[in-house]
């Protein structure tokens, strides 16, 4: 008969091995949440998991639909960073848990602080999975691979997901709004590797954006959370007038501020609400002012939302420059920065609720000293035709002039105003002059809105507390000073690059003022110019909310955060 080979000898237990030694690596099927994969042995649990965490990133990249069945945002980054790192967990080792992993749990209960939400990070199931996987690693044997597959996915998703809410804003993007470039497969490799060599409170400053507002904003809401009491309140009806001051008693000690009788008179109604008021930080006038009432009537879930929203408009900035002009709409005021520090500060009148200034970033690149104003379509449309439809001399005793498309002047009384609708095939210009509603010194910068900073004939306004009164361009206070801070920044740049180009002096500006001649007066470094809404602030490391003058806070809160 004849022999079989002698390598058959060993072909047949070598497979009969590979068969039945669990050293064998055996090809594991893509993790389905809440099944089980056991092993038998703690020393392979380790191995296991990676199979595990490989089967189900693997899977995932290869089909879209296997990735959309993960609750993950980040599968695709995920799937780079653990084929990176040979798919060995990155939050535990065995069947521990290694400290950078309680590390993150903490920080996920203690995002608020942030401006974040732990809910958003899965906190609830994380604390189940730990507190499993904790019971887990206390069986000698049949440990559940898929449970410790699944808290390292758990864990790596929330770290990439805070790691993306604090570099980049959630909100729609403005016209300012840096894109999402910085999102990167390094930037994500670098928050792992980042949060397992530094603390997290440190961890979470490298991502926040560097602006000071943001910086103020992030220290004062430890403390406003401390105090904060996430609950309804009763709500305070200022038409009622019978039924006030008993809703308002019963409002102030919601908040433990007590009227010391039962049926207080309004003298002691008023010391209670100054009680109040000096407990909030508001102005204690004792008054029931439409303010009060709207702070009452503001819950601090709401007020957190509030600061939330302003955090997130402060990510969508870009990196600062050196120095520029700062317009907040809701303060109506006007500063220019150095770094942190404020140079000149002013009172500005911003647009009306229904004629809005707008959100932007550009940079002023001249001025015009007596410049003419030509009226938008919108404000032609919506309040010169209507009043010529009225009155053709409306234009005259506006001292406007009425142009065709050459420029040349027409009589108003010639037009048949009746037959349009909206728009008018003509210009509408107020001249020059101290007349005239720019006043006597414009700031120009590109914007596709057709705004601008400027000086007013109305001077008057700056002395209201609320400001909101123009068409939408910002009218300044403290005009001269900004042009002269503006024209002296031009020289001492000018000077510092060796240009050839020269700066207009400042006494031209001032002899061409004086003369009341319209000059054209270019900026050769053109400064950059922000108009921002920005409602919360903070003053001596309180917060202080500001009126939503044109309910944008409300809009937001509706859009993004509605179920927070």
């Amino acid at each position: 008969m004849k022999r079989p080979p002698i390598s058959f000898f060993f072909v047949i237990p070598l497979l009969v091995l590979c068969l039945c030694a669990p050293s064998c690596k055996e090809k594991r099927k893509p993790l389905r949440l809440g099944e089980k994969q056991v092993v038998a042995r703690p020393e392979e649990l380790k191995q296991t998991v990676s199979d595990v965490l490989e089967a189900t990133l693997v899977d995932a990249a290869a089909d879209s639909a296997a990735a959309a069945r993960l609750p993950f945002r980040r599968t695709a980054a995920m799937a780079l960073i653990y084929k990176d790192r040979k798919y060995v967990p990155l939050w535990t080792r065995d069947s521990a848990w290694l400290p950078h992993a309680d590390s993150l749990l903490q920080l996920l209960g203690r995002v608020r602080r942030y401006g974040l939400f732990p809910e958003d990070y899965s906190l609830n199931h994380l604390d189940s999975l730990h507190a499993r996987a904790v019971r887990d690693s206390t069986r000698s044997t049949r440990l559940d691979a898929a449970l410790w597959a699944e808290t390292d996915l758990y864990l790596t998703s929330a770290l990439l997901d805070v790691a993306t809410d604090m570099r980049v804003s959630r909100l729609q993007p403005d016209s300012l709004r840096r894109r999402d470039s910085s999102l990167v497969p390094a930037f994500f490799s670098a928050v792992v590797d980042s949060f397992r060599k530094m603390p997290a409170d440190s961890f979470m400053t490298w991502l926040e954006p560097k602006h000071k507002g943001f910086r103020a904003l992030r220290a004062a809401l430890p403390a406003f959370l401390a105090k904060a009491r996430f609950r309804t309140y009763t709500k305070v009806n200022p038409k009622d007038s019978v039924n006030l001051p008993s809703v308002l008693r019963k409002r102030l000690a919601e908040d433990s501020v007590r009227t010391e009788s039962a049926t207080p008179d309004s003298t002691a109604l008023a010391a209670a609400i100054k009680r109040y008021q000096k407990k909030k930080g508001l102005k204690a006038d004792g008054r029931i002012s439409p303010e009060l009432i709207a702070y009452l009537n503001t819950t601090d879930t709401e007020r957190y939302l509030q600061v939330v929203i302003n955090m997130e408009r402060f990510k969508s900035l870009p990196p600062m420059p050196d120095e520029y002009i700062w317009v907040n709409i809701p303060t109506y005021m006007l500063q220019v920065f150095r770094g942190d520090s404020v140079t000149l500060t002013s009172k500005v009148v911003v647009g009306k609720a229904e004629t809005r200034t707008p959100v932007l970033m550009s940079a002023v690149n001249n001025m015009m000293t007596y410049p003419q104003w030509t009226i938008p379509p919108s404000i032609i449309s919506k309040d010169i035709l209507p009043a010529l439809q009225r009155d053709p001399g409306y234009l005259a005793r506006k001292g406007y002039s009425l142009l065709d498309t050459n420029r040349n002047e027409v009589n108003p009384y010639t037009v048949k105003w009746s037959k349009y609708k909206k728009g008018i095939p003509y210009k509408v210009v107020q001249g020059s002059g101290d007349d005239n509603a720019l006043g006597v010194l414009k700031f120009n910068f590109p914007n596709k809105f057709s705004v601008y900073l400027h000086d007013t004939n109305q001077r008057g306004f700056f002395s209201r507390s609320k400001r909101a009164l123009s068409h939408g361009c910002v009218r300044v206070e403290s005009w001269l000073p900004l042009a002269t801070y503006l024209l002296r920044r031009d020289s001492t740049l000018l000077a510092l690059d060796s240009a050839k180009a020269r700066a207009v002096p400042v006494d031209s500006l001032d002899s061409w003022l004086a003369q009341k001649k319209r000059r054209y007066v270019p900026l050769r470094r053109p400064m950059p110019v922000f108009l921002r809404y920005h409602t919360v602030l903070v003053k001596e490391g309180r917060l202080v909310f500001l009126e939503d003058i044109y309910g944008e806070d409300r809009r937001v809160r509706q859009t993004y955060f509605a179920k927070k």
